[in-house]
């Protein structure tokens, strides 16, 4: 199938939804913040990055209508949008009401997502405009966040293309005497240079790290570990690689502690299989880490997570934690890091972007599954 195609099959999924539960009206409303903890209705819907805040309205039978600004993005829309949804530009200071009009000349009951990234004065407008203020619509969205389309998974390959590659850059460069933001910016430069549009990063340096955190003004050191979080953006979607690097040769110790977690992240992607729980994953890790002594670290605030959705909004499906609900369905991508804090050795990270499938996952991302060095 198409990519419209696709697009066209996810809205009918949408508007069957919305038909169950009575609802006429759906409005989806987004601010081009563009992060990876939020999935982007828009992008999700018609496979469009605003360029500011801007809505979708989805009725319960026919085309969706795109509320755009600003204004003069309307060409590059069309060319991007086709006939998946008809559009109106708008100034920004038009839009709640613009907003509400549409919405209310399709008629009720209306549910609207999209008002906690919504400024407050544009909130107040809109629910003043309405007569008050609609549910929340999130819940109708957020299954179609949990699966990819084809050319969605395409896009997180690619981005794991580019995790792999910036991290065999990081390899090659990284040396004594570097500062950190100098290893960012040379990362993030070979990354954009493949296309990524945006990095979560975290690093941290050091011969005993508590944590990953975000880079500062430190120089490396021989002997260092560069715990390193690597999450590229392509064309609206992400993937993450977790690798440890030591600038030296590791020792019996690190390499000892470093395949602890090897033998937790194949535990986790045993498991990591459609029609499984998703705690089942945190389940596994820690019953691995556990077991070898580290029972108490496997909490906060020494770990958060063992991994959690990726692709279109890192929060989807959810965290993998061992409290966390829901079952693994077929084509949902994620990262799988038993990332942890061990008190002989400091912080190590190891973690991989997988597809789920019924025989179990697919690693997207290809960096070798190691403890890597460098010369010192």
């Amino acid at each position: 199938m198409s990519r419209e195609a696709d697009l066209k099959g996810r809205l009918a999924r949408v508007q069957a939804d919305m038909a169950a539960q009575n609802i006429a009206t759906l409005g989806a409303w987004y601010g081009a913040q563009h992060n990876m903890l939020r999935p982007d209705p828009l992008l999700m819907l018609v496979d469009y990055r605003v360029l500011g805040p801007s809505a979708l309205i989805i009725p319960a039978k026919g085309t969706p209508r795109l509320i755009l600004s600003p204004p003069w993005d309307l060409a590059r829309a069309r060319d991007a949008i086709g006939d998946l949804a008809s559009i109106v530009a708008v100034e920004e200071g038009n839009l709640p009401e613009t907003f509400a009009a549409e919405l209310l000349a399709l008629g009720g009951p209306i549910e609207v997502a999209g008002f906690e990234v919504m400024p407050v004065g544009h909130a107040r407008r809109l629910i003043a405009a309405i007569g008050s203020r609609p549910e929340d619509g999130l819940n109708l969205l957020r299954k179609e966040t949990m699966t990819r389309l084809p050319f969605e998974l395409e896009r997180v390959a690619r981005a794991a293309e580019i995790a792999d590659a910036g991290f065999a850059h990081l390899c090659e460069i990284a040396r004594p005497g570097m500062w950190e933001y100098e290893i960012a910016a040379e990362l993030e430069c070979a990354m954009q240079k493949l296309g990524s549009e945006d990095n979560f990063g975290l690093m941290s340096t050091g011969t005993h790290n508590v944590a990953v955190r975000a880079v500062r003004d430190r120089k490396l050191e021989a002997g260092d570990l560069i715990v390193s979080e690597i999450t590229p953006c392509y064309r609206g979607y992400f993937a993450q690689l977790c690798r440890t690097l030591i600038l030296g040769e590791p020792s019996q110790l690190q390499q000892h502690k470093f395949d602890l977690l090897l033998q937790a992240e194949d535990a986790g992607l045993a498991v990591a299989k459609t029609g499984l729980p998703t705690s089942g994953i945190a389940k596994a890790v820690n019953e691995v880490i556990g077991s070898a002594g580290y029972a108490d670290y496997c909490r906060p605030p020494y770990m958060r997570t063992r991994g959690h959705g990726l692709g279109l909004g890192g929060v989807s499906p959810s965290d993998l934690n061992e409290s966390s609900g829901g079952t693994l369905q077929t084509d949902m991508t994620m990262v799988v890091h038993p990332n942890q804090y061990i008190p002989e050795t400091g912080y190590l990270m190891l973690g991989d972007t997988v597809a789920i499938a019924p025989e179990g996952p697919r690693l997207l991302t290809r960096t070798p599954r190691q403890l890597f060095s460098a010369r010192a």
